[in-house]
Parts: structure tokens; C-alpha cells; sequence
């Protein structure tokens, strides 16, 4: 029988990353230190992810007829991921990120969606074929960043699987509270938090008081990204904190995409939900060491040393 799937399905962007000595605002000009050009976007980051620590994976997004396409998918074909599921917009242009990166590592990114909202019926339809294609017991891993009807089509057919549908959300404003009942995962940060419920969540202790709501409302493994690396874990209306060991912070951008990468991983690998969400913040803190997003990701020899330092610091 074939091995369960990680299917990652959204944006696909190429980045245009900015490296700058201090944060700016305002009408200022800043001078940048660096520049480059990478594969990014959150479905495209899982799906190497998950790929780079051995887990089969499939790519289900689309970016434009233009050069752009080159940036965003080349690091694919280089690792023989499969892009069957990777379709192409006639007449748009790929999806667009630019981060700016300061020396703190606290990235901010403008995205133009391009190629990522421009879908027509037939590759909906062949997001649909390609779920029910798949082995029994993968996974769906979804973010917010596709238009609604490629997600409720995605959703659906995930659901007469019988496939765990996990989300990453980042313009979480745009889940619908009857929406979460059919999540089996989330993991947004403090402010996508905020954004889909509604509420503060400024503090552990409010995040705490998220992760439960996250329960209430039907999400069975609620995990609350804190700005420190670490999270916080709702699991049956209980909360545990996971903290994250002390690293030097690099760039943080990609960082939330490789914590739900290795949740992911985890739920395949038929891990608890307290080490599913231990390997995702092993990524997630290895990732922020290093610049870039796919450049950061470690190799599993590296991501299983970081799971130790996790489980250590959290007295396992």
C-alpha cells in the first residue's frame, strides 16, 4: 500500500528578500545590505519541508506564465519533488513576497497574490482529483492564502477521505467560526489568533484562554505560536506551554511554515499531539538560525538534534 501524503495546498510565491540594518517607516529611503531572489510562499515551504525530512508530499498550488515561476519552483524540480499538482495561470503573473529582513530577524513581508488567486474550475477540479487519488491517512495542510472556493472544494474532498485537515492561517480574519469544527489542527501565531477569534491575545495566559476557545469551537489540537519560539497547546480544552530553547535569532521568515511542516510530519508519523507540536517548534527555532527560508530548514539528522534539545527543555 502507498505511504500517506502530505498534500500542502496554497501559495506559491517567489520572495524578494531585503536585508536592512534597522527597521524604517515613514517616507524614509534605507539603503539595503543585501538582496535575493527565492522559492517561497506557505504551501511551497511546507511542501519542501515535509519533502526535505522524508515524508512523501505533493505540491497542490498554481503560479503564473512568467519568469517569476522560474524562482518559485526551480528548488522543486532540483529536489525531484513532483509539481503534477503545481498548474499554471494563463496570462497572470506568480505570486509575489517582499520581505524585508532587519537585523533582529523580525521579517516584514508585502504580498501580492497574483497567480495564487487566480484559479479557474479545471484546477480546482484537479486539486479535487488529487485528493481523492491519495493514499488512506494523509494529510491536508491548508492556508488562507488561495480563494475560498479552491479551499471549501479542498476541504470537502478531504472530508470524504476521511483526511485530517490541518491549517496554518495567515489572514486568519477570513475563517469562519463554523469553519473550525472541521479542522483537526491549527497553528497560528498571537496575531492570526487574535485576527480569527476576535480576542486579545497579548500574553501566555490569553493564549492559553485561545487554545481552549480553539477546542470549544471544535478544533481538536489548537497550537498557539508564541512570539518567543515557543507554544501553547490545547488539546481536549487543557493547555500545556512548550517552550523553545535559546537561540540566536537570524530571520524568522518561513519559521511558522516549518513549525506546521513538522506537526504535519509528526500526525503522519501517528505521533501525540504534545510531540507533534514539540517537532514543530524544533523546526521553527532551528529555522529562525539561519537566513532564508528553504536554506533554513534543517536536514533530519539536524531537525531530530533540535527535538532533543526541545524535549530536554520541556523535561522530557
Amino acid at each position: 500500500m502507498a505511504q500517506p501524503l502530505v498534500l500542502s495546498l496554497g501559495s506559491i510565491n517567489a520572495d524578494l528578500r531585503f536585508e536592512v540594518d534597522k527597521p524604517f517607516s515613514g517616507d524614509a529611503t534605507v539603503r539595503a545590505s543585501g538582496f535575493s531572489q527565492k522559492s517561497g510562499g506557505k504551501a511551497a515551504n511546507v511542501a519542501y519541508f515535509t519533502h526535505r525530512l522524508g515524508f512523501p508530499t505533493k505540491l497542490l498550488g498554481q503560479v503564473g506564465d512568467d519568469d517569476f515561476a522560474t524562482v518559485a519552483i526551480g528548488p522543486f524540480m532540483q529536489e525531484n519533488l513532483g509539481l503534477e499538482d503545481v498548474f499554471v495561470a494563463p496570462n497572470s503573473v506568480t505570486g509575489i513576497a517582499v520581505v524585508v529582513v532587519p537585523a533582529d530577524g523580525n521579517k516584514s513581508i508585502l504580498s501580492v497574490p497574483n497567480a495564487n488567486m487566480d484559479w479557474q474550475a479545471p484546477a480546482v477540479e484537479k486539486v479535487v482529483q488529487a485528493i481523492d487519488n491519495a493514499p488512506p491517512s494523509s494529510v491536508l495542510i491548508a492556508d488562507f492564502e488561495v480563494p475560498r472556493a479552491v479551499l471549501e472544494a479542498a476541504f470537502k474532498a478531504a472530508e470524504r477521505r476521511g483526511f485530517r485537515i490541518i491549517v496554518d492561517p495567515t489572514f486568519a480574519d477570513q475563517i469562519e467560526k463554523t469553519d473550525l469544527k472541521r479542522f483537526y489542527a491549527v497553528s497560528p501565531n498571537q496575531k492570526e489568533t487574535a485576527d480569527a477569534l476576535g480576542i486579545e491575545v497579548a500574553d501566555e495566559s490569553q493564549a492559553r484562554d485561545a487554545a481552549t476557545k480553539f477546542n470549544a469551537l471544535g478544533v481538536e489540537i489548537a497550537c498557539v505560536k508564541l512570539s518567543d519560539g515557543g507554544c501553547i497547546l490545547g488539546e481536549r480544552n487543557e493547555t500545556t506551554a512548550i517552550r523553545a530553547p535559546s537561540v540566536d535569532v537570524v530571520d524568522k521568515t518561513g519559521a511558522g511554515d516549518a513549525f506546521i511542516a513538522a506537526f504535519a510530519a509528526a500526525t503522519l508519523e501517528h505521533k501525540s499531539a504534545y510531540e507533534a507540536a514539540c517537532w514543530g517548534v524544533a523546526a521553527s527555532s532551528f529555522s529562525v538560525g539561519r537566513k532564508g527560508t528553504h536554506a533554513s530548514y534543517p536536514t533530519r539528522s539536524e531537525f531530530d538534534q533540535m527535538l532533543v534539545s526541545v524535549l530536554k527543555k520541556n523535561g522530557r
